[in-house]
C-alpha cells in the first residue's frame, strides 16, 4: 500500500482528471494476464555482434541516478524503485551529452519485496524497466538485458527471469532478441500496490 501510495503522490502533479483516473488504476488496481520469460544464464551466450550496443549500458550507481533525478522535470516512478522497495541493482543508458538516464532495468533477488516471482536463491527477475519516449527505438531494451546476464553470470546466478503484459508486443520484442524463453503464463492482481496473487514458484514453471 505505502509503494502505491508514494507513486500517487509523486506522479500527481500537473495531470488531468482522465489522468489521473487513469493513475488510479495503473497505480493502486491491477489484473492483467503476465507471460513469464526465463534465460539459462550458465548456459547463454552473448551475441558478439550486439558488443557495440552493450558498450552503451552501465552498472548504475545509486547516486548517479539521484543526479539524473534531479535533472528531470517529471520523474518516472521506475526511477524510484530504490526508494519504493529498497533494491539497489540496476542497468542503464545513460547519454554522454547531458547524463540523462535514457533507460533503465532493475534487478529484484530473492529477498527483495515486491517481485511477481518466487525465486530460488540463484535467481533473479528482471523489473520496472522503462525507456524513456526520445531513446526508444534504438535497441537499448534488448542491450540492457544481455548486460544484466553477463553481469549475473559473472556472479555465479543460475537463472534470470522477466513478467511482461500479454499485450505489450514490443517489451515482448525486446526480451525475446536478448535470449530470454516464453516458460508459462500468471494472472497478476494488485491491490493499492499489494501483489495478492500467488507469486508463482520457479521450481513448478517448465524448462526451468
Amino acid at each position: 500500500m505505502r509503494r502505491g501510495f508514494s507513486i500517487l503522490k509523486d506522479q500527481l502533479r500537473d495531470l488531468s482528471v482522465s489522468e489521473v483516473v487513469l493513475l488510479l488504476k495503473s497505480a493502486l488496481f491491477k489484473n492483467e494476464r503476465i507471460l513469464i520469460y526465463c534465460v539459462p544464464l550458465q548456459e547463454s551466450e552473448i551475441d558478439d555482434n550486439s558488443e557495440s550496443q552493450l558498450s552503451l549500458i552501465v552498472k548504475g550507481e545509486l547516486a548517479d541516478l539521484e543526479r539524473a533525478r534531479r535533472q528531470l522535470e517529471h520523474v518516472p516512478w521506475e526511477f524510484k524503485c530504490d526508494l519504493y522497495d529498497g533494491v539497489r541493482d540496476y542497468f542503464a543508458f545513460v547519454d554522454a551529452r547531458n547524463g540523462t538516464i535514457g533507460h533503465i532495468s532493475w534487478i529484484y533477488y530473492a529477498q527483495d519485496p515486491n517481485r511477481t516471482l518466487r525465486l530460488g536463491a540463484k535467481e533473479c527477475e528482471v523489473m520496472f524497466c522503462l525507456t524513456l519516449p526520445e531513446y526508444r527505438g534504438k535497441g537499448l531494451y534488448p542491450s540492457a538485458l544481455q548486460a544484466v546476464q553477463r553481469y549475473l553470470r559473472g556472479r555465479g546466478y543460475e537463472r534470470c527471469f522477466i513478467c511482461v503484459s500479454d499485450g505489450n508486443f514490443s517489451s515482448i520484442h525486446g526480451i525475446e532478441k536478448s535470449g530470454f524463453q516464453y516458460i508459462g503464463r500468471t494472472r497478476l492482481r494488485k491491490v493499492f500496490g499489494f501483489q495478492v496473487s500467488r507469486r508463482r514458484d520457479t521450481r513448478h514453471l517448465r524448462g526451468t
